[in-house]
């Protein structure tokens, strides 16, 4: 029996004193900007960028004004020769039932019963033309235009140059208009169950929404000063239809369908636009990227890990002040790189009770890890990933590894592309 208490008390105390030291490690996330190099190579001395938006359909809305003021002055000809030509038709047939009047009197009455009988009327009626009117012209339905100068500059911005069109990569927007589906109701059953209140069961109800395809396709290409095409593009994305669905409501909607496709024209056109700059800036732009870091450190009440808390206080601060002291921030990163490497000297990872035993050497990696690349440092970045293959790690670690493995495999090309 003593044996046995005294193998529980052993166990119970383990499990205790493993929890404790699990709940030594406490994490904390930080946002920060970091910076991004473009992922093809561009010339160095290329410090500006201009924006130029065609729209591919102003030539067809052009087309169309010409042939509806066409249509136009044609309906307003017809109208003065038909106004000029009435009176004469007008005499003319007053003439005409003159004539018949006339010719009418002379019969008889009887011939005229027997015509009447016959005819249902035999007596003349005066038919006057119908007096002439302006034939309505409906005017073309034509696709926005804007000032593209003003649109381009709202929407599109190279980041890491200036808007100047001097020695500057020729950014060219082509828009090819607003295309969509004529919006119309649809209807679906839906299936809900009632309890209570003697209504027990399956019920159908009836859900209405609106619905309609769209798409606003575009290209954009890019061009070096002297004029050499740097990258011609069709974003799949932008060429594909999309779907509008409203929400569902129990009763049919009346639609609206003039205001609805210029809202959803207005909402695709700068969702479009800013996908190109995403897009742009991604191959060419020295990108500013917002990224929430997860910074380690542990929690002890005694002066054990003060290190820790150090390198974990002075990397936050690195962080939060990359984009607007860079030298400042990078001081402090590598304050607390040297924190952590100092301490993974004593790494013990196969000793539980160790300072820096196996839990802690890999949350302080994970730390070296965000540091480095925060700084850009893909040497000593892909250094700390090698070291960790010769750890055991979790699946959950594993995944956290994958992941900063492919943003240095990514930011090694990147600078490489741009050497």
């Amino acid at each position: 029996m003593k044996k046995a208490l005294k193998t529980w008390l052993t166990v119970v105390l383990v499990i205790i004193t493993g929890a404790c030291f699990a709940q030594k490690i406490k994490s904390d996330e930080i946002p920060y900007f970091y910076n991004k190099p473009p992922a093809v190579a561009v010339d160095k001395n290329i410090k500006n960028f201009q924006v130029v938006l065609e729209a591919a359909y102003e030539a067809k809305n052009q087309q169309l004004m010409k042939n509806y003021e066409q249509e136009k002055r044609a309906a307003v000809d017809r109208y003065r020769k038909d106004l000029a030509d009435y009176p004469v038709l007008v005499k003319a047939a007053e003439a005409r039932y003159d004539k018949e009047m006339a010719e009418y009197n002379k019969k008889s009455l009887g011939t005229k019963i027997v015509e009447t009988s016959l005819n249902g009327n035999g007596k003349p009626v005066k038919q006057l033309p119908n007096r002439p009117y302006m034939t309505e012209v409906p005017y073309p339905d034509l696709q926005s235009s804007y000032d593209y100068g003003a649109l381009g500059s709202t929407y599109i911005n190279l980041e890491g140059y200036q808007n100047n069109p001097t020695n500057a990569l020729k950014i060219v927007v082509t828009l090819f208009g607003y295309d969509h589906t004529v919006p119309r109701n649809m209807d679906e059953q839906q299936e809900s169950v009632s309890l209570g209140s003697g209504n027990n069961g399956v019920h159908k109800t009836t859900l209405y929404h609106t619905e309609f395809s769209y798409r606003h396709p575009m290209t954009v290409k890019v061009f070096a000063p002297d004029g050499k095409e740097q990258l011609s593009l069709t974003p799949p994305e932008l060429n594909s239809y999309k779907i509008y669905k409203s929400d569902a409501t129990t009763t049919p909607v009346r639609i609206n369908t003039e205001l609805l496709v210029k809202t959803s024209a207005e909402k695709v056109l700068q969702e479009n636009l800013k996908f190109i700059n995403t897009l742009l800036n991604d191959k060419y732009g020295f990108s500013k990227v917002k990224r929430t870091a997860t910074l380690y450190y542990i929690k002890n009440n005694d002066a054990e890990y003060q290190d820790m808390t150090t390198a974990f206080n002075e990397a936050s601060s690195g962080l939060i002040m990359l984009q607007q002291d860079a030298a400042g921030a990078k001081a402090k990163l590598d304050k607390a790189c040297g924190l952590w490497n100092t301490a993974l000297k004593e790494a013990d990872p196969n000793n539980k009770k160790a300072r820096i035993n196996k839990d802690i050497t890999l949350v302080i990696y994970f730390n070296l890890l965000e540091a480095y690349f925060a700084e850009g440092n893909v040497s000593d970045g892909q250094s700390t990933l090698d070291k960790m293959n010769n750890i055991n790690l979790s699946m959950s670690d594993r995944r956290t590894k994958i992941g900063y493995d492919m943003l240095f495999s990514e930011l090694k090309t990147r600078q490489q592309n741009n050497q």
